[in-house]
């Protein structure tokens, strides 16, 4: 008897630690709440709990009937790639044309011609050097540029959840129709 009270148990241990991490939201973390009947678009607050019928929020409790979208905060990404690709787009393109404008500009003997080769091959060195310029700027400014990634959470599945209560922990289920 004592041998099956034990299997029976660590059962429950390790079917809690599972329910734990497939629960998709724990307490503290940023959400984004669109709720149409609270007139709530996108609000960014911090999840507190789920009860029978309500989210509660740090900011406010919305019944989850009015729950049209909820999604959860995954963290912070860089823009590196993308400034390196925006950045370099347009050096490319701000390169090439002075280069065009460098070509078909008539050069006095006094002034220095940093393009030799005519307009296709200016347009491709301008292109080249301020491409590469720009993209490097642009991989900067992406760097210290950081966006939030958003996750959607499914409000028509099953929640189960291991809640802390008053003595100990219990579990909850939650089933949409």
């Amino acid at each position: 008897m004592r041998a099956l009270a034990l299997l029976v148990s660590f059962a429950l241990a390790s079917f809690t630690d599972a329910i734990a991490q497939e629960q998709p939201l724990q307490p503290g973390q940023r959400v984004r709440v669109t709720a149409p009947g609270l007139d709530v678009n996108k609000l960014q607050t911090t999840f507190h709990e789920v009860r029978s019928d309500t989210l509660v929020l740090e900011s406010m409790v919305v019944p989850l009937s009015y729950l049209a979208r909820l999604e959860v905060s995954r963290g912070r990404k860089s823009n590196a790639l993308k400034g390196l690709l925006i950045g370099s787009v347009v050096g490319v393109g701000v390169g090439a044309a002075l280069g065009i404008w460098g070509a078909s500009r008539p050069t006095s003997t006094s002034e220095a011609v940093w393009c030799y080769e005519g307009t296709a091959a200016c347009a491709a060195v301008g292109g080249l050097v301020v491409g590469a310029a720009g993209g490097l700027v642009g991989l900067g400014i992406g760097a210290l540029s950081k966006t939030e990634r958003w996750e959607e959470v499914p409000l028509d599945r099953l929640r189960v959840s291991v809640v802390p209560q008053r003595g100990g922990f219990g579990i909850g289920a939650r089933i949409v129709f």
